[in-house]
C-alpha cells in the first residue's frame, strides 16, 4: 500500500508544560472533605488530574491532526478521482511516476521524522532553546536542498533504464508516458525534503494545526495541474498531459507555504547555516540508520510491488490505477486516525520516556490502543461492506470503466482487513521511537517483508492484482504483532488483557453495524431509486446505509458504555469551539 505524504483549526501552539490549554477531568474522593484530605489521597488526586489532563490533551491533539488529515484525505481522493477520470492509459503512468520520487523523499529524510528528527527535536522544544533549535533546523535544510539538487539531475539520466524495469508489463507508449512524468516529479524533492524537517520541528513544538493541513496543498497542486491540462488539451497542445506532473512540484511548494503561520508562531526564521557538527545532527546520524535501512528495504519492497503490478492479469496499468485507487480510499482512515494519533501521542511518549517514567507511558499508549480500535474497527468493517457503491460512486466516472471499479473494489476489501493492526502498529512504532529504539521497528519491518513474499510472489501471475493487496496486509497486521509482543519484553507488562472487554463491545457494536449495512443494501437495491447503475443510486445507498449503519455503531457503543467513545466526542467538541 503506497504512503502518502502525511497530513486548523487553532494557530496557537500547545504546550504539556501548563495546563491551562486543556480542561481537567474533575477528580473527587467520596464522603472526604477537601480541608480532611490525607497527603496520601492528595497525591493520587494530583496523579489522577495529570492522567485526566493528559488523557484530554492526547485527544485534543490527536483529534485537532485528525481534523487536518481529513481535510488532506477529501483532497487526495478528489485528486485520484481527477487522475483516474483521465482513464487508465494516462492514470496508470501517473501513479507509477510518482513512485521514484516519494521513496527517494522517504528514505532521504521523511521516514525519519517520526525515528529521528521529533525525538531530536524535542530535546530543543523549551523557548529557551529555541535559537538552537532553529540552527539544528536550518542545517538540515539546507543540506538536504544541496543533496536533493545533485540527485534530481543524475535521476534524469538513469530514469529511462529504471522505468522500464519498473513498469516491465506497460505498453512502449505508457513506459514513456511514465518516464516523462517521473522525470518532472522527481525535482519535487527540492520542497519535500526541507518540508519533512518543517513538519518535524513543528510537531515537536506541539504546532499540530497547521502540518496537518499543509498537506492538502500536494493534492491541490494536482487538481490545478489537472484543470491546466485540460485546458490546454481545448487549445489543442500536444504536451497537455505533463500538467498532472508540473501539478506536482506545485502542490509540494504550496505544503511549505502552508507551514509559514505555524513557523512564525513558534519563531522559526529562516537561518543560512550548515552546522554539521553540532551535537544534535550526530544524534539524528546514530539514530537514522536503522530507518534508513528499513526504508531503503522498503522502497526495494514497493519498486518490487509496482513491477508486479504491471505484470498481472488483465492489464498492468489497469491494476495499478485499482491498486493506487483502493490505496488513496484506505489512506482515508489510516492518515485521519492511526497516523494523526501516533503523531499526536508521540511527543507525549517521548517525554515520559526521558523523564523514566513507563507505567504513565504504558498507560498514555493504551489510551491511544482504544481510541484506535475503536475508530478503526467499523472502519474496516464499513468499507469491506460497502465497498462496492463507495467505489462506484467516487471512481466510476468518465473514462474510469466499471470494470475499473471492480477491481478497485475488490483491492479495497483486500487492503481493509488491516486497519485495526495498523491503528496499533502506529502507535507502537511511535512508542519505539519515543525510546529512542529504531532499530527494532526496522529489524520487524524487514521481518514483516516475508509475510508480503510469501502471498505475492506465487499468485501474482494467477491471483493477480488482488494478491498484492492482500499480501500488503499480511506484511502490516504480521508487523503489528511483532512489535506488541517484543514491547511487552522490552518494557515488561503492558496489559494488553485491559483492552479485551473494550474491544468485544467494540466487535458487538461492528457486528450490528454490518448486519444492519447488508439487509439494508439487499431491501433497497429492489427500488429503483438506490439502483447502483445511476449515480444517485450509488450517492443514497452509500448516504443513507452508511449513515444508518453508523449509527448503530455508536447507539450500541454508548450502550455498552465504551468509555472512549466520551474521550474523542470531548475533544471535538472542544476544537470545534468549546473550551
Amino acid at each position: 500500500m503506497a504512503k502518502e505524504s502525511k497530513e486548523s483549526i487553532e494557530n496557537q501552539p500547545e504546550s504539556t508544560e501548563s495546563s491551562q490549554a486543556f480542561e481537567s477531568i474533575p477528580f473527587a474522593v467520596a464522603g472526604v472533605a477537601e480541608q480532611d484530605v490525607p497527603s496520601e489521597l492528595i497525591v493520587q488526586e494530583s496523579t489522577g488530574q495529570t492522567l485526566a489532563n493528559e488523557r484530554r490533551h492526547i485527544a485534543k491533539s490527536a483529534t485537532l491532526v485528525m481534523l487536518g488529515n481529513l481535510g488532506s484525505s477529501i483532497m487526495g481522493m478528489v485528486r485520484q478521482i481527477v487522475v483516474v477520470a483521465f482513464g487508465a492509459s494516462i492514470a496508470g503512468p501517473f501513479n507509477a511516476a510518482l513512485l521514484p520520487a516519494r521513496t527517494f523523499n522517504d528514505l532521504l529524510i521523511n521516514g525519519s521524522v517520526g525515528g529521528a528528527l521529533i525525538p531530536t527535536f524535542n530535546d530543543y522544544a523549551a523557548p529557551e532553546k529555541r535559537d538552537e533549535l532553529r540552527r539544528i533546523v536550518f542545517t538540515l535544510i539546507n543540506l538536504l536542498i544541496l543533496v536533493t539538487s545533485i540527485v534530481s539531475v543524475l535521476y534524469l539520466l538513469i530514469a529511462p533504464q529504471f522505468i522500464n524495469l519498473l513498469v516491465t508489463g506497460f505498453t512502449g507508449q505508457q513506459k514513456l508516458l511514465t518516464l516523462h512524468y517521473s522525470q518532472i516529479i522527481f525535482f519535487s524533492l527540492l520542497a519535500l525534503g526541507p518540508f519533512a524537517v518543517l513538519l518535524g520541528a513543528l510537531f515537536a513544538l506541539k504546532e499540530f494545526g497547521w502540518p496537518a493541513f499543509a498537506t492538502a496543498a500536494y493534492h491541490i497542486g494536482i487538481i490545478m495541474g489537472a484543470i491546466a491540462g485540460g485546458l490546454l488539451a481545448a487549445h489543442y497542445f500536444s504536451y497537455w498531459y505533463l500538467g498532472l506532473a508540473f501539478g506536482v512540484l506545485v502542490g509540494a511548494l504550496g505544503e511549505i507555504v502552508l507551514l509559514l503561520p505555524g513557523i512564525r508562531n513558534q519563531h522559526l526564521r529562516y537561518m543560512f547555516v550548515l552546522d554539521l557538527k553540532h551535537p544534535a545532527l550526530r544524534r539524528i546520524a546514530k539514530l537514522y540508520p536503522p530507518v534508513a535501512l528499513s526504508f531503503l528495504v522498503t522502497m526495494g519492497l514497493v519498486f518490487l510491488d509496482q513491477h508486479l503490478a504491471s505484470l498481472t492479469p488483465g492489464g498492468g496499468a489497469a491494476n495499478t490505477v485499482a491498486l493506487n485507487s483502493a490505496t488513496t480510499l484506505i489512506q482515508f482512515p489510516v492518515g485521519l486516525v492511526a497516523a494523526a494519533l501516533s503523531f499526536a501521542v508521540l511527543p507525549t511518549l517521548s517525554e515520559h520516556a526521558r523523564m523514566g517514567d513507563t507505567e504513565r507511558f504504558k498507560q498514555t499508549l493504551l489510551i491511544g490502543f482504544r481510541v484506535g480500535l475503536l475508530l478503526m474497527i467499523p472502519a474496516a468493517a464499513g468499507l469491506i461492506v460497502l465497498r462496492g457503491p463507495i467505489v462506484d460512486l467516487i471512481f466510476q466516472h468518465h473514462n474510469y470503466t466499471h470494470e475499473n471499479a471492480a477491481r478497485t473494489a475488490l483491492a479495497l476489501q483486500n487492503y481493509a482487513y488491516q486497519l485495526p493492526f495498523v491503528a496499533m502498529d502506529q502507535l507502537l512504532i511511535a512508542a519505539f521511537y519515543a525510546r529512542k529504539n529504531t532499530i527494532i521497528p526496522v529489524a520487524v519491518g524487514m521481518v514483516s517483508i516475508l509475510g508480503y513474499l510469501v502471498v505475492a510472489l506465487p499468485f501474482y501471475s494467477t491471483i493477480g492484482m488482488p494478491a498484492l493487496a492482500f499480501a500488503n496486509t499480511v506484511q502490516n497486521s504480521l508487523h503489528a504483532i511483532i512489535l506488541l509482543v517484543l514491547l511487552r519484553m522490552t518494557i515488561g507488562h503492558i496489559r494488553i488483557r485491559e483492552l479485551i472487554p473494550t474491544v468485544l463491545k467494540i466487535c458487538v457494536a461492528t457486528a450490528a453495524m454490518v448486519a444492519v449495512a447488508w439487509a439494508l443494501q439487499l431491501l433497497l437495491g429492489h427500488f429503483r431509486l438506490f439502483s447502483l447503475d445511476r449515480l444517485l443510486g450509488q450517492l443514497l445507498t452509500v448516504v443513507v446505509v452508511g449513515g444508518l449503519a453508523g449509527m448503530i455503531y455508536l447507539a450500541v457503543v454508548l450502550a455498552l458504555r465504551v468509555e472512549e467513545v466520551g474521550l474523542v466526542k470531548g475533544a471535538v467538541m472542544a476544537k470545534l469551539g468549546k473550551r
